[in-house]
């Protein structure tokens, strides 16, 4: 094994590192893991990455965006938690459709008065 830290090589018995001193992680799950379940993830960012993928829907849109917001402040607080990724695409598609769902608005709005 490797330290993830300093990269030299340590024993797959050892808990910290020789070299460095950092812990080695036993029992953290590995990054194949936290991609494929939400472990360390932050709460708010698994809701801005759902609420992103309903927001094709009216009322989840704009609660993406807050929620994506939400978890990157929770992510930057506590730097053990992971879900950037998830946190960003909420934001970003929340964007989108809030945007579309204003311009299908307003040009409604506008068109009823001509």
């Amino acid at each position: 094994m490797f330290c993830r830290e300093c990269g030299t090589e340590i024993d797959n018995k050892a808990v910290i590192c020789v070299n460095c001193g950092v812990r080695r992680g036993v029992g953290e799950p590995d990054a194949v893991m936290r991609m494929l379940l939400p472990v360390g993830r932050s709460g708010y960012a698994i809701a801005a990455g759902y609420l992103g993928l309903v927001s094709v829907l009216v009322i989840p849109a704009p609660l993406a965006i807050i929620f994506g917001i939400l978890a990157i402040r929770d992510i930057k607080k506590n730097t053990h938690k992971h879900g950037m990724g998830r946190a960003i695409f909420g934001i970003t598609i929340g964007a989108i459709f809030t945007l579309l769902y204003a311009y299908a608005f307003l040009s409604t709005l506008f068109a009823a008065k001509t």
